[in-house]
């Protein structure tokens, strides 16, 4: 970062338990898991390793989330602010069971959702483009300033809904590229100038690559 552009990360929570079965957690109040904390803690010793250095650091409420900021802030320090903005997409219905169980349950449901139509929601949840209005409203008066890094702690889908605003790009067009997704604890970096980004690194885990699983 140079004196004259601001950063701005997004990080995806560590693991849970349902994470590591595959199962939809959508708002569901699950914490991470031992590989999740694990993940996280290299995650940020990489940031600490760029020179990232008391950053505003601003986090879903939902507890995976803020204990991965929590561990992240007792790194590389900063202020910590939650919003309920933040939260991965509601499931609603879905929520707790697996993609098999999705499928046999709510198959042409299930079609939509694979297909990246972000007018769909699930039975009882919201929609990808109710999750980008609100997630994008919260960040939008936060980005940053000249000198300034801000870490964005939050879920897939929510990353993903909100980078299609950031970067300006259709979401159902970039859903099939898989170029927003993020493993647990990656992140991307997008470098501001004049209020516009001039840079974006997406989906950053290669630090992750020596850890069991």
């Amino acid at each position: 970062m140079t004196a004259d552009s601001g950063t701005l990360f997004l990080i995806r929570h560590g693991q849970t338990a349902l994470n590591a079965q595959g199962r939809f957690q959508g708002q569901t109040d699950t914490p991470l898991n031992d590989t999740g904390r694990a993940q996280v803690q290299v995650t940020a010793q990489r940031l600490h390793a760029e020179g990232v250095q008391a950053p505003l650091i601003l986090s879903s409420d939902l507890p995976r989330a803020l204990q991965t900021a929590q561990l992240v802030q007792d790194v590389v320090g900063g202020t910590l602010e939650q919003s309920p903005a933040l939260r991965e997409i509601a499931f609603g219905d879905w929520d707790g069971q697996s993609i098999t169980e999705i499928e046999a349950q709510f198959p042409d449901d299930y079609l939509r959702f694979r297909g990246g139509d972000p007018s769909f929601a699930c039975p009882g949840g919201e929609c990808g483009t109710d999750v980008a209005e609100r997630a994008y409203s919260f960040v939008q008066g936060h980005l940053p300033g000249p000198g300034q890094t801000v870490a964005v702690v939050a879920h897939q889908l929510t990353i993903f809904a909100l980078l299609t605003r950031l970067l300006e790009e259709d979401y159902q067009t970039v859903w099939p590229t898989h170029r927003f997704n993020h493993a647990n604890a990656a992140f991307s970096r997008l470098t501001y100038r004049d209020g516009a980004v001039v840079g974006a690194e997406l989906g950053i885990k290669d630090h992750l690559a020596a850890l069991p699983g």
